[in-house]
């Protein structure tokens, strides 16, 4: 894993990179790469990235430029069609056209898309973790009608601070981070948290509804 630093100067090792954050660090990136280095920097955060995203990125690349250009490509979630579509723009990117892809967790990406990126941690790097708006520690404290209350709140439309599909993946990460270090043998932990990222990826999917599953569960 590398840090950072290494895309402050052009040419880049690799044509693609991905760095896995929980964090929003888009506007990091742009402040290191050398901006009078390149033709032109994209940047877009995708809450879901689908295949119609991927075919405008093939479409917007395959432009020769002079300079190199940067595309910064950030995603919480990102489907199975629109992977394979984004892995034959990497497969064959045109000249001095370099991808950065941002995403909160590895493990849902193809493996073959895996393998095209070269993988960058930005987490590891010291810097302060993302605030999480839903807290495990607090969450498993809880009876059950004490977390159904709260996740109702959260997910009231009327709050400032509803909650996101961005949220309730990093908890389902949480979560298997916590039971994975208890060294649990519950199946049906394992299986709620598989059932809720599919659910999460689904197209009109009620956060509440994932959130009041995990509650029972959890």
């Amino acid at each position: 894993m590398n840090n950072l630093q290494q895309f402050v100067q052009l040419p880049y090792t690799h044509h693609t990179y991905g760095i896995e954050s929980s964090e929003n660090i888009v506007d990091q990136l742009k402040t290191i790469i050398p901006r009078e280095e390149c033709s032109y920097i994209f940047d877009r955060h995708y809450d879901s990235f689908k295949i119609n995203d991927a075919r405008a990125i093939k479409s917007l690349q395959s432009e020769k430029t002079d300079k190199p250009t940067v595309f910064i490509i950030s995603f919480t979630i990102i489907n199975t069609e629109a992977q394979n579509a984004l892995l034959k723009v990497l497969e064959e990117p045109t000249a001095n056209t370099y991808f950065i892809l941002v995403f909160p967790n590895t493990k849902k990406l193809l493996p073959t898309l895996q393998s095209r990126l070269s993988l960058v941690s930005f987490d590891s790097l010291g810097s302060e973790k993302t605030e999480r708006n839903i807290i495990l520690g607090s969450f498993l404290e809880m009876n059950l009608q004490e977390r159904l209350d709260i996740i109702k709140k959260m997910t009231d439309k009327k709050s400032s601070d509803i909650v996101t599909k961005s949220d309730v993946l990093l908890f389902l990460n949480d979560i298997e981070e916590y039971f994975h270090s208890q060294e649990s043998k519950r199946t049906d932990i394992a299986e709620a948290i598989f059932n809720a990222r599919e659910y999460v990826n689904a197209n009109g999917a009620s956060m509440k509804m994932i959130l009041d599953m995990l509650a029972i569960h959890v």
